[in-house]
């Protein structure tokens, strides 16, 4: 069924599995038609029958008909009010279990039963960051996020230090993830087709995460630099500490503190930060 009232809403209309859909604009809806394309990010997400799957914006449901034939639960969270009632009509399986909700609003925890998850996804470009904190928040939730997003994106997440598109994203993401880059979507296997190629993501969970002694003054640390990435890392921590713990730690750390934040490693952040939090408890 097609709601009149969302029309003004809407940038375009297509037609997916013979059903005119308008796109809303206020949802980056870009459909994956491609099946073939579908089962190669099940396959690498190596989802099984022992698997508790969770699908963000399965939209048509291309990605869904597979993933069902695949894990052994699936939960599916759909915003769009007119994708989650055609989901509800053409896919009754009793491994479906369907939410018509915002996965940003969504509390993790209440569909989390005590047995590791897979994301399998194609995410909604203007969410992907913030989706993707999000799990960053949940991560002991997860064995795997297996997710298709903007190729510049997947760039942005997988960027070594001293890379121009390295950043707060690559380094929160890096610190808790082994990322890896698996291939490029190109926009024609979409409708409607976006203008930006899009890339299959994997993240899988550290094991392993160095001892961070304050995680929110990391995080803060990472963004108060970036906001002045092209600035000295003596120039913009300064507004960061206090003029005495400022001085300290320039003269205990053995960093050189003239270089700019794109040059530390994901390692030499964290032990900025610990050795920030150090001198604030001496202090």
């Amino acid at each position: 069924m097609i709601y009149l009232s969302n029309f003004h809403s809407c940038e375009t209309s297509v037609v997916i599995n013979n059903r005119l859909i308008l796109k809303k604009k206020s949802l980056g809806q870009h459909f994956l038609i491609d099946k073939n394309i579908a089962r190669k990010i099940v396959r690498i997400a190596a989802v099984n029958q022992d698997d508790v799957v969770w699908e963000i914006g399965p939209g048509s449901g291309v990605l869904t008909k597979i993933l069902l034939e695949k894990c052994r639960k699936l939960y599916a969270f759909e915003i769009d009010k007119e994708w989650f009632q055609y989901l509800e009509s053409h896919y009754v399986n009793p491994k479906l279990n369907l939410i018509n909700s915002d996965i940003l609003q969504v509390d993790f925890n209440k569909y989390f039963d005590n047995e590791k998850v897979k994301i399998v996804a194609n995410l909604p470009y203007q969410i992907t960051s913030p989706v993707l904190f999000k799990i960053l928040e949940y991560r002991n939730l997860f064995s795997s996020i297996t997710v298709m997003i903007q190729d510049e994106v997947a760039d942005r997440i997988c960027a070594p230090s001293g890379n121009k598109e390295y950043g707060k994203l690559s380094i929160k993401l890096q610190l808790y993830f082994r990322i890896k880059k698996e291939f490029i979507v190109p926009p024609h296997v979409f409708r409607p087709q976006p203008k930006v190629r899009s890339a299959v993501v994997q993240l899988f969970p550290k094991q392993d995460v160095p001892e961070i002694l304050n995680h929110k003054q990391l995080w803060d640390l990472i963004d108060e630099v970036f906001n002045h990435r092209r600035k000295m890392l003596r120039v913009s921590l300064k507004p960061f500490l206090a003029k005495n713990e400022y001085e300290q730690l320039l003269d205990t750390s053995a960093m050189d503190f003239t270089r700019r934040p794109e040059a530390l490693s994901v390692q030499e952040f964290l032990e900025l930060s610990n050795t920030i939090e150090t001198i604030k408890k001496g202090a």
